[in-house]
């Protein structure tokens, strides 16, 4: 039988509780989905107060419009979380790497097929899980272990594929932003997808997966200020994720202008400014900080949940890199073509 495994249950009592808990996984990751996409509305609301995690982060009155602001200023202003954001190296939605999900959307049955948002939104990735995750459920509850397995081999090779490749990123991205209740989700997210990864079968034997290679600004001696704010932006390439908000606080701590626009001119211009300004060396100081921050997060979410490990380890080892050609070019400030 394809995708068997001998330790499924085979009692009744053992189905029923398979049942049971991919039905769980399936409610889990469905509300997930829905904060994504949305964040709290009022229909949520009664679910979210029922999770004391998440609880504990609400105000004492709830304010829709409030809830709405938060969520517009964290997932359309600083942060964007779509897989295509994390792994493609373009910065572009609608590449190589929002065509693979597609490919998983359909291989499962599913159009992929979104109104506003891109099929590779971290929102959309969840909503696949907990589509597969019923499957499963339903699977059991019909007497069709084959099936069930089946539906697990396709949760296990989304996950492995696809969200665990840079969920880790993007959670401690939210974790970092100042929103209580967001970063209390990241944690959960984090927690959910890791204790369903581990309970899978394992995966095939294979190479692990890396990172696209990154671009060597030291060898070329045209690297300009720009060619850095756009590697550094480049969560593929630095090992980071740099929103505008980051630009917006390194600029206040440092009193540097930083102007407007995207966040790749809002740090160029910081950069070019820490030049005029004899700031180049605090700046730089400073970004090597915010670097160590992402490797103390990325360590820890390794220790804490050991199932993510494999799927850390690329994002920790490109930062590194990030922190030591943050040293190098600190000397080398002045030589960049402004």
């Amino acid at each position: 039988m394809p995708f068997s495994n001998q330790d499924y249950p085979t009692n009744p009592a053992g189905i029923d509780t398979a049942a049971s808990l991919a039905l769980a996984r399936q409610r889990a990751y469905q509300l997930l989905s829905r904060l994504y996409l949305a964040g709290v509305t009022a229909d949520l609301l009664p679910y979210v107060r029922a999770l004391p995690p998440l609880a504990a982060t609400l105000p004492p009155i709830f304010a829709a419009d409030e809830a709405a602001a938060e969520y517009h200023r964290l997932f359309r202003y600083h942060i964007f979380p779509y897989e295509g954001i994390f792994l493609d190296t373009t910065g572009l939605l609608g590449g190589q790497v929002t065509e693979a999900v597609l490919h998983s959307y359909h291989a499962a049955g599913l159009p992929g097929e979104t109104d506003a948002t891109s099929p590779d939104h971290l929102g959309h990735e969840l909503a696949l899980l907990a589509f597969l995750c019923a499957a499963e459920a339903d699977a059991w509850t019909d007497g069709l272990p084959t099936q069930a397995a089946r539906m697990q081999h396709q949760q296990q090779a989304f996950l492995a594929d696809h969200l665990l490749r840079w969920l880790a990123p993007c959670m401690v991205a939210v974790q970092q932003a100042q929103a209580p209740f967001f970063a209390s989700l990241a944690g959960l997210t984090l927690s959910l997808a890791a204790d369903h990864y581990a309970a899978l079968p394992a995966p095939p034997e294979g190479a692990e997966w890396t990172l696209p290679e990154a671009p060597n600004l030291l060898a070329d001696e045209k690297t300009s200020l720009r060619d850095l704010a756009s590697y550094l932006m480049t969560p593929a390439y630095s090992g980071l994720y740099v929103g505008r908000e980051t630009v917006a606080r390194l600029a206040r701590e440092l009193h540097l202008p930083r102007g407007f626009g995207p966040g790749r001119q809002m740090l160029t211009n910081l950069l070019r400014a820490a030049g005029q300004y004899e700031g180049a060396t605090p700046l730089f100081a400073a970004l090597q900080a915010l670097v160590d921050e992402w490797l103390a997060a990325y360590a820890a979410t390794a220790a804490e949940l050991p199932s993510l490990a494999r799927f850390v380890a690329p994002w920790q080892a490109r930062a590194a890199q990030t922190r030591q050609l943050l040293a190098t070019m600190q000397q080398l400030a002045g030589q960049l073509v402004d």
